[in-house]
């Protein structure tokens, strides 16, 4: 028996219906999270309240490109229902008394215009203050990343105050607003070189001599590689050992390996020992045996000096002087000779 041949339906979007309302639209939602109060705010709530009823295709019921049908049309109730919808929304993101006023207007298209009328208008004190801060902002002791942010932030903000012209007659070929788009890029880049620091004085005019100007963003990550770049500290290295700089002095030589590696350290890094000579009286190294304190008593203030053993060692250092060397001579077989030749050149090093 021979199986029926299933059926696929193709996926459709929903929201490519302008009437179509999910399950989530209900008449309690808040399309932006904080309300309208005040016209200071009136830009940047425009462009969310725009982009929240974009994504539900629900645009054209406030710029009046979903026309309102006939009463006789099927699509009569569907229309309204969306618009009472949206109409509701809007009250929804605006503040309690702004929404008193806009209740009774008959669609949504006349609430937006009002709101339009209410709010839009030409700030001039804040087009000047934005206007006044890109003219005197400066890296200073910002990062990279957080500089370039604040710029972004007032270009940003001034393009919606100020709106770009454009052409609506369609009959224009030479691409002025394009022209127009990349003059703004590029006194956008030339502002943000400006700001920067004097330690990227040879990135900016690099940046500066490259045919055509680089985008924003291009001339941003070129920067922020400079910068994280000079984050890095230059370590030399020299077999396994390791020389890192350091601001701190008791760290300026960082090494690692053996013992055999640090002397090789040692030698590269300049350092020259002077031999010590070895006391032939008591074997200590650092003095001779004419400068031997065991045997010629130990001066005043050193902990182990006293009235004694000073006196002491002043009557028999003429006798005791002789005998270390006498007993070095008869214990390691040495000619005479060779010692005194020995005790002159400690003599000399000395």
């Amino acid at each position: 028996m021979e199986s029926s041949p299933v059926t696929t339906r193709p996926l459709v979007d929903q929201y490519e219906n302008p009437y179509y309302l999910h399950n989530s639209d209900h008449a309690g939602l808040a399309l932006v999270t904080d309300r309208l109060t005040s016209g200071a705010e009136f830009h940047a709530w425009r462009r969310s309240v725009r982009m929240a009823l974009n994504v539900r295709n629900k645009l054209g019921f406030i710029d009046g490109t979903i026309l309102k049908p006939p009463p006789n049309h099927k699509d009569s109730g569907a229309w309204s229902r969306c618009n009472d919808m949206v109409s509701t929304w809007l009250m929804n993101s605006v503040s309690k008394k702004i929404g008193q006023s806009l209740l009774f207007m008959s669609s949504a298209e006349n609430i937006w215009k009002n709101l339009m009328i209410r709010f839009k208008q030409d700030d001039a004190p804040r087009v000047f203050e934005i206007e006044q801060r890109l003219s005197i902002i400066q890296q200073g002791s910002m990062d990279i990343s957080t500089y370039y942010t604040e710029l972004v932030t007032l270009w940003e903000e001034y393009q919606n105050y100020v709106d770009l012209p454009v052409c609506t007659c369609g009959k224009c070929e030479c691409n002025a607003a394009l022209s127009w788009e990349k003059l703004q890029q590029r006194s956008r880049v030339t502002k943000f070189l400006m700001g920067l620091n004097e330690a990227y004085e040879a990135t900016r005019r690099h940046i500066l001599m490259m045919k055509p100007i680089p985008s924003m963003e291009e001339v941003f990550n070129m920067v922020t590689q400079d910068e994280r770049q000079k984050s890095l500290k230059p370590t030399t290295r020299v077999d396994n050992v390791v020389f890192q700089n350091s601001t701190n002095e008791s760290d300026s030589h960082v090494y690692t390996g053996s013992s055999e590696n640090a002397a090789c350290a040692a030698v590269n890094n300049n350092y020259h020992s002077r031999p010590r000579p070895i006391c032939t009286h008591c074997g200590i190294a650092g003095h001779i045996v004419q400068k031997c304190f065991k045997l010629h008593g130990y001066p005043p203030g050193h902990r182990f000096y006293n009235n004694n053993n000073s006196q002491k060692n002043a009557q028999s250092g003429s006798t005791q002087s002789t005998k270390p060397v006498q007993s070095y001579v008869k214990s390691n077989n040495v000619p005479m000779s060779l010692l005194l030749h020995r005790l002159f050149l400690q003599w000399l090093w000395t």
